[in-house]
C-alpha cells in the first residue's frame, strides 16, 4: 500500500504521512493494524523541494513515526471501553454479518420489504464515535 498525505480531492500531492488529511491517517493504519496488513508499506511522498538532504531525511522519518504514533493511538482507542459500548450502539459491527444466507440469491430476497421509515429514524451514534476518535487522535486520552 502507498502512503502520504493529501489536501482534499486533488490527486498526487504526495505530502508527508498524515501531513494532510490526519483523521483518515489514523483510520487508515487502524485499519491495517487491526486485520493484520502483511503486505509492504510504501511512503509515497515527496520531500518539499526546499529542504536539504539533512531535511529529505527528516521528511522521511517523519512519514514512519507519524505511522507508529497513529498505530499507538488507535490501538489505546480500540481498547477503550467506549470505543467498544460506541461501536455497539452503532450497529457497525452488524456489518460484518452476511445479509444474504448461503446459498441464497437476488431472486429469494426480491420480494423482502425493507421498513424505511425505521430505518430513517434510528440513530447511528457515529457522531460519538467521530469524537472519541478525534480525542485521541489529538492525544486528550
Amino acid at each position: 500500500i502507498d502512503l502520504n498525505g493529501q489536501h482534499g480531492p486533488k490527486y498526487d500531492q504526495d505530502l508527508v504521512f498524515g501531513h494532510g488529511d490526519l483523521k483518515s491517517a489514523f483510520f487508515l493504519v487502524d485499519l491495517l493494524e487491526r486485520y493484520n496488513y502483511e503486505g509492504p508499506k510504501h511512503f509515497d511522498y515527496k520531500p518539499m523541494r526546499t529542504e536539504s538532504d539533512d531535511g529529505v531525511w527528516a521528511s522521511a522519518t517523519a512519514n514512519m513515526r507519524t505511522y507508529i504514533i497513529l498505530q499507538e493511538r488507535a490501538k489505546a482507542f480500540r481498547a477503550d471501553p467506549r470505543t467498544a459500548a460506541a461501536l455497539e450502539k452503532s450497529g457497525v459491527n452488524e456489518f460484518l454479518q452476511p445479509t444474504a444466507a448461503k446459498g441464497e440469491g437476488w431472486k429469494e430476497i426480491a420480494g423482502e420489504s425493507f421498513d424505511v421509515e425505521a430505518a430513517g429514524k434510528r440513530g447511528y451514534h457515529y457522531e460519538e464515535l467521530d469524537q472519541l476518535a478525534l480525542e485521541y487522535l489529538i492525544g486528550v486520552y
